[in-house]
């Protein structure tokens, strides 16, 4: 039964479920990141080492990102979402319990295939879910991710608050992130089986080509990824830059420092809450336009800033903006894939699960520009790593984030057939 047929309680039930889902895999995410000084102390590697791990992390979510379409075709995206978080669970815990560098390693490359696949999956839910609702979604299930991930930040400071070792901490971590995957199995979307060709071709008439599946130009989906890749990278480099640059390049205190990673975070949050709100008042296209043009702004005010407080409004003012642009982005890749497929049927029915089918494997496709992002935020960290170098550095970043406002055109909603 197609998920709009559902009854309201129903879709309620599935709606927490996939919040749920984005919430637990931000907790394990911020678990395996916060917990780097821990690793370099215990396995004794540098920091060259870690970033290096990293950038593996990442590159491995890409190929978990890309293999996850095609898994999903066969299995649904539910499958993906609970097996994902299984693997990460034991990836998180094998990050732990490793001894030595290279099970360390191993462990961290199976959590970075999960990371990927699972983040694809989650997005292909939460598209289903939206569509059921008629209304933007997307933006609040990814404030759950960011709420997961402060909660996984503090449950690692609590860990070393009470001396608890990494060998026990991340096990159990592990053990929680799988105890919470299989619950909520039975919620999710529901699993489906892949579209036949010849269900397609039957669908759509003279026009389809037997034998092969409708899919989202490739176009389409890298101009939505160039659109959307300047959050992660800017997402890597706040990471990496917003603390170093407010203590050395402003000379502020150790306890002043912090605060402008902070006042981004908190505004990303912010701004994924009220994001769908905005996004049914005004619009995707100007949501993402204002947004990527407010991100910007954000970057050159920290860029130029004289002092702390301007660097932190700017930060903050960067998280706002650039908030929205990834959730809204995968919503526009749902919309494309509906037309892609009312163009291909000509008007007739599609087959069932066609549609579904033809969206998890565009935002499969434009998952893998989130850690193409990532990558390429930790090499401008390298580039731009010194203090006198960093002002320079967040103009790059400001030039990432027009582009979002530039190509903001692209995420219009979908346009149904006449």
């Amino acid at each position: 039964m197609a998920l709009e047929a559902t009854t309201a309680q129903h879709l309620r039930r599935t709606r927490s479920a996939v919040t749920a889902a984005y919430a637990v895999q931000g907790a394990g995410f911020a678990v395996v990141l916060t917990s780097i000084p821990g690793y370099e102390d215990r396995l004794g590697i540098g920091d060259d080492v870690v970033t290096l791990v990293v950038l593996g992390v990442c590159v491995c979510a890409g190929l978990g990102s890309a293999l996850s379409g095609a898994v999903s075709a066969r299995r649904g995206s539910r499958a993906v979402v609970v097996g994902g978080l299984l693997l990460a669970a034991l990836g998180i815990a094998g990050a732990g319990a490793a001894p030595t560098w290279p099970p360390f390693f191993v462990a961290l490359a199976a959590y970075g295939v999960a990371l990927g696949s699972v983040d694809a999956a989650m997005n292909m839910q939460g598209i289903e879910v939206e569509r059921a609702y008629g209304r933007s979604l997307l933006a609040s299930f990814y404030a759950g991710n960011a709420a997961g991930g402060v909660v996984g930040a503090l449950v690692v400071s609590g860990a070393v608050l009470v001396g608890l070792s990494q060998p026990l901490a991340l096990p159990a971590v592990g053990l929680l992130v799988a105890g919470a995957a299989v619950p909520l199995a039975p919620r999710l979307v529901a699993s489906r089986g892949p579209v036949p060709d010849g269900a397609r071709s039957a669908a759509a008439g003279a026009s389809a080509v037997p034998g092969h599946g409708v899919r989202v130009a490739a176009g389409t989906v890298a101009v939505l990824g160039l659109a959307m890749v300047a959050f992660p990278v800017a997402d890597s480099a706040i990471s990496s830059w917003s603390a170093v640059f407010l203590r050395d390049v402003l000379l502020t205190s150790p306890a002043v420092a912090p605060l402008g990673y902070a006042a981004y975070q908190a505004a990303l949050i912010v701004s994924r809450l009220t994001g769908d709100r905005l996004v049914e008042r005004l619009g995707r296209v100007r949501v993402v336009r204002v947004g990527g043009a407010l991100g910007a702004l954000g970057f050159l005010a920290v860029a130029a800033a004289p002092a702390w407080p301007v660097a932190v409004l700017g930060l903050a003012a960067t998280g706002l903006g650039l908030g929205v642009v990834a959730p809204l982005a995968f919503s526009a890749a749902g919309d494309r894939a509906r037309e892609a497929v009312a163009a291909r049927t000509d008007g007739r029915a599609a087959a069932p699960g066609m549609v579904e089918d033809v969206t998890d494997r565009a935002v499969a496709r434009l998952n893998v520009f989130t850690y193409a992002g990532a990558v390429l935020g930790g090499v401008l960290t390298g580039v731009f790593a010194t203090a006198d170098q960093l002002r320079a550095g967040f103009v790059v970043l400001a030039v990432l984030a027009t582009v979002s406002a530039v190509l903001a055109g692209r995420f219009r909603e979908h346009r149904p057939a006449a």
